[in-house]
């Protein structure tokens, strides 16, 4: 009798559970019946059909939903999570200038494993905390120092290409994966102050476990079913994932021990920090690790070994493959844009003339035609194009009430491509970007960097990194495309990539 009362009690409880889910989920559906979207399944919504969608056909085939509804603003349903897609400036503005509406979506929430609660996952008050204690890492004097490591690293870039070319001159080059490198490179010793020499040495166990476990991210969104990381980490590919979590863990941890040893070392011999000199005899240039354990050390609350670890993480992830994106897709446009090439390579004989030496800051800052030129490629190819985020509580945006607990995509790339928002949208213009014909336009139809309180902090040290790499090779050589703009394929998986991460570019030597 006993266990038949107890079943009988679990059957209602389970009943109560699932009906009250259903009329949870009904609800929500009658709030978000006024914002146009695809009939869909219900308690299915897009996952069928994305599935059915070959890879390299995703990234076009949600475009299309994006623009398929007049409004600017779309519902689509993840399961029977709803999301409230945006793509045009107006409405950005409700969320992007927010400081309540901070927190991100689910979907960041898969790079915990790896990057905890640094500034990209974190939220609250931990957020704002974190942010100020980093802001000075990316201070224009720190750039600069920064710097002195991109230009190191473009040197070897270019020895990687001209090593290319010596196999077959006329041969395309698929630019990407060198790139990937290059910045790879640059971030870890940035970062870290590591030098694990990515471009000549490309088995690294960290590159590859850093590559395997965005990849695995990106893939699992898609299968609401491995939501549950109870599930996903018992299977195969969660198995791999957190491996790959392992190895860049272990790799960071033990950079900063060995910073933190070396720190006491000094703080024991009374030595000043910033004495420290190499093997050469000349200062040791600071790394954003060692920036960070200057300012932790100094703060009232300062940050624990996990919090460093998460941060750095977070700036290697970060900092590596939005850069790498947006150095690609400025060789690719350029490429297919022989006579803005020119007017690049016009500029740069003005600034540089014959000189075979690496630019420095004073002369990248007289670029004020390659600086349009990086502004009009981030305006086609956002490195980020889309950011989201989970409201805290409820919105309207555009006259519709949206309720707490949606998540809302902000889509980057469709705004940029919006013609209700850019005349000509699919031509690269970089005269888009004189003074005067930016004054006219709403302050939030271009946010390559995101806006608002949580804009990306190391925008800066992206531009430099990408007018710096942009300047070695154009100072060097003609460019030109296998590919036009209209044949290429994209994907995402957080940041805009080539298909099968191919973009292959015919270099031709300058003659001078």
């Amino acid at each position: 009798m006993v266990p038949l009362l107890l079943l009988f009690t679990l059957l209602a409880i389970v009943g109560f559970v699932i009906s009250r889910w259903i009329y949870e989920y009904v609800g929500l559906r009658q709030k978000l019946s006024t914002i146009p979207g695809p009939t869909l399944l219900p308690f299915v919504g897009i996952v069928l059909e994305r599935m059915r969608i070959p890879k390299e056909d995703v990234w076009q085939w949600f475009n299309d939903l994006c623009f398929k509804f007049e409004s600017g603003m779309v519902l689509a349903w993840v399961g029977t999570q709803p999301i409230v897609i945006l793509r045009r400036p107006q409405q950005m503005e409700v969320i992007l200038p927010s400081n309540t509406l901070i927190t991100k979506a689910a979907t960041y929430d898969y790079m915990k494993p790896w990057l905890g609660d640094g500034l990209v996952t974190s939220t609250g008050e931990l957020w704002f905390s974190h942010r100020r204690l980093i802001t000075p890492a990316f201070h224009f004097g720190v750039l600069e120092e920064y710097g002195a490591v991109m230009r190191e690293k473009v040197e070897i870039f270019k020895e990687c290409i001209e090593s290319e070319l010596k196999t077959d001159p006329k041969a395309p080059i698929n630019i990407f994966g060198l790139v990937v490198k290059y910045t790879l490179d640059t971030i870890c010793e940035t970062a870290m102050g590591v030098n694990i020499d990515t471009q000549r040495n490309p088995e690294s166990a960290y590159v590859k476990a850093v590559h395997t476990y965005a990849r695995l991210t990106v893939e699992r969104f898609y299968k609401p079913w491995l939501k549950w990381n109870a599930i996903y980490y018992r299977t195969n590919k969660g198995k791999e994932a957190l491996n790959a979590v392992k190895i860049m863990h272990s790799f960071t941890e033990k950079v900063i021990r060995q910073k933190q040893a070396e720190r006491k070392e000094k703080s024991f011999s009374n030595k000043e920090l910033s004495d420290e000199v190499d093997e050469f005899g000349k200062r040791k240039r600071k790394a954003f690790l060692d920036l960070l354990l200057s300012a932790s050390e100094n703060a009232s609350n300062p940050l624990t070994f996990e919090e460093l670890r998460e941060e750095v993480d977070t700036f290697m992830f970060a900092g590596h493959d939005t850069t790498s994106s947006a150095i690609s897709w400025g060789l690719f446009a350029l490429a297919n844009a022989p006579e803005i090439q020119a007017k690049v390579h016009k500029e740069l004989q003005e600034i540089f003339g014959d000189s075979g030496e690496t630019a420095n800051s004073k002369q990248l800052s007289e670029l004020k035609y390659l600086d349009r030129v990086i502004k009009e490629v981030l305006r086609l190819y956002p490195s980020a194009p889309m950011v989201s985020r989970r409201l805290t509580h409820d919105t309207v945006i555009d006259n519709h009430h949206v309720p707490k607990g949606t998540f809302v995509n902000i889509h980057i790339y469709q705004m940029h491509h919006d013609p209700k928002v850019w005349k000509d949208p699919e031509t690269f213009d970089p005269d888009r970007f004189l003074p005067e014909n930016i004054r006219s336009r709403h302050p939030y139809s271009y946010v390559p960097f995101s806006a608002g309180p949580r804009n990306c902090i190391g925008q800066k040290f992206a531009l430099l990194e990408v007018k710096t790499a942009l300047t070695a090779i154009l100072r060097k050589w003609q460019i030109s495309s296998v590919l036009k703009p209209t044949e290429i394929k994209m994907i995402h998986t957080f940041i805009l990539r080539p298909q099968n991460e191919s973009l292959e570019l015919y270099f031709t030597p300058i003659v001078k």
